[in-house]
């Protein structure tokens, strides 16, 4: 375990606490652009809060509210800033996430690695940053620091004693680093939480979804007559052929998610469903255990089967395919049509891209693992929530390729774009990024891991679906809708 840091400052102490000022303001709206009225904007840790009005405005201001401070260029044995460099002391491995922030809580940089190995980390602050004052957010494990720091200026450092906008208690208000969460309820809508950096934000307007429950399906309150196993829908004149798995003690009043795994080239429906040699722990990769383990998040599960054991979509018929699987399970199943997904690998990673291009506004989100644009593109410009994962050295479907699926959502979904961290050859390890900036509701993540063309990773090398992190990293992505 990571023992608690200090941080033994040098020089002189600012303060140990200071007063800054609170004005938030914005609007509350819906997915189509409508105002939301009533819904309750609150300030997570300081604790104020307003509500918004018929046009979805909210506000809230406060002139004097107390927030902790930390002195400048910190020391101590664990984390130090000197000369530029901003250097970890680990005593073992351990995920670490450094964010660089501007005086008004712009994001400017980010690093993430999930295992840095113990030892000595350093992130070049000076280099990449030419600005008078620098906040920068150091998480190591669970323990999170907040630093100010002032970069290299005409080739010198700049120490507290020669910083004349410092000395003063107002402008010390204005750079105080916040750390907070602006959380948004309102009936019959998801709650929306937003990190933010500075309590000085004007036109910060956060969109809310329909809550789950409000989508039903019109298969809700009736007899069911599909059942777990195979079966078949017709698709301009052809039968096409799928698995579904549907909880034992399913509850035809109780909305599901539904969920479509995509096989690879050369797999099948009944692969994907039993898992392949890997049995139940990779079922519907490894999903279906996940939802097994939980007490409140049971979803329903469909294994599609493709022509010639390939997703090619020609002329749009595996599209089409899509399309009567829904209409015939929503028909007959109660299904939350605010949740769909799909997650697929390789050639169901295509396919599952192909899904989010031209689906985005029936599907939730998607999964692509490993995947390339083998199945179309049919549109591609609506937002839809994207996790891409993808081996630094797959031979099969090129990561540049991967990272090109994933950078038009980055776009589609109002991403801060950026050049996520990447681990290197040989580190066998992942490293996952979640984009700053994003639509509310519409995130994107990219986990990419040191291997080759595999959707099981696992860390310190190979692929073995009992043992993956991939699994619990999708269930995580689909299970936050």
């Amino acid at each position: 375990m990571f023992k608690r840091l200090t941080l033994c400052l040098f020089a002189i102490i600012l303060t140990t606490s200071a007063q800054t000022t609170i004005n938030l303001s914005g609007k509350v709206l819906n997915r189509a652009g409508y105002p939301i009225a009533g819904a309750v904007v609150s300030l997570v840790n300081e604790g104020s809060k307003d509500t918004s009005t018929n046009d979805g405005s909210y506000s809230i201001t406060k002139n004097s509210v107390a927030v902790s401070s930390l002195a400048f260029l910190p020391k101590s044995q664990a984390i130090t800033v000197e000369n530029g460099q901003l250097r970890l002391s680990l005593p073992d491995a351990m995920p670490v996430k450094i964010e660089v922030f501007d005086v008004k809580g712009k994001l400017l940089a980010k690093e993430v690695s999930s295992k840095v190995p113990g030892g000595f980390y350093s992130y070049n602050i000076d280099r990449n940053f030419r600005t008078s004052l620098l906040i920068i957010r150091v998480a190591i494990g669970n323990e999170k620091f907040l630093i100010r720091h002032i970069p290299l200026m005409n080739s010198y450092s700049v120490n507290q004693s020669r910083s004349k906008s410092l000395s003063q208690g107002a402008s010390l208000a204005k750079i105080t680093a916040i750390d907070d969460t602006l959380r948004v309820t309102a009936d019959n809508y998801t709650t929306g939480s937003v990190a933010i950096t500075s309590y000085e934000l004007q036109n910060l307007n956060i969109v809310l979804d329909t809550a789950t429950g409000v989508g039903r399906s019109s298969g809700c309150g009736k007899n069911p007559t599909l059942k777990s196993g195979r079966q078949s829908v017709q698709v301009n004149g052809q039968t096409r052929n799928f698995m579904i798995r549907i909880p034992e003690n399913y509850n035809n009043t109780h909305p599901y998610p539904l969920v479509f795994a995509f096989h690879w080239n050369g797999g099948n429906m009944n692969e994907v469903d039993g898992g392949g040699t890997s049995g139940y722990t990779w079922s519907y990769y490894g999903l279906r255990e996940q939802a097994d383990k939980s007490t409140n998040n049971q979803m329903i599960f469909v294994a599609p089967d493709g022509l010639n054991a390939g997703w090619a979509n020609s002329n749009g018929r595996d599209l089409a395919f899509v399309d009567e699987m829904l209409k015939r399970i929503k028909s007959d199943l109660c299904i939350d049509t605010t949740r769909i997904f799909a997650l697929g690998f390789s050639y169901g990673g295509g396919m599952s891209y192909s899904i989010a291009c031209s689906r985005a506004k029936v599907f939730r989100a998607v999964a692509v693992y490993s995947g390339a644009q083998l199945s179309g593109c049919d549109g591609g410009n609506d937002p839809i929530a994207y996790l891409g994962i993808h081996g630094v050295s797959d031979p099969t479907c090129g990561i540049g390729g991967g990272r090109s699926l994933r950078d038009r959502f980055v776009r589609n979904n109002g991403c801060t774009a950026m050049n996520a961290p990447e681990p290197s050859n040989g580190s066998r390890t992942h490293t996952c990024t979640r984009y700053e900036g994003c639509r509310s509701g519409y995130p994107v993540e990219w986990c990419a891991f040191d291997g080759g063309h595999t959707p099981g990773n696992v860390d310190g090398g190979g692929d073995d679906g009992a043992k993956t992190w991939t699994k619990k990293k999708t269930w995580e992505f689909f299970t936050q809708f």
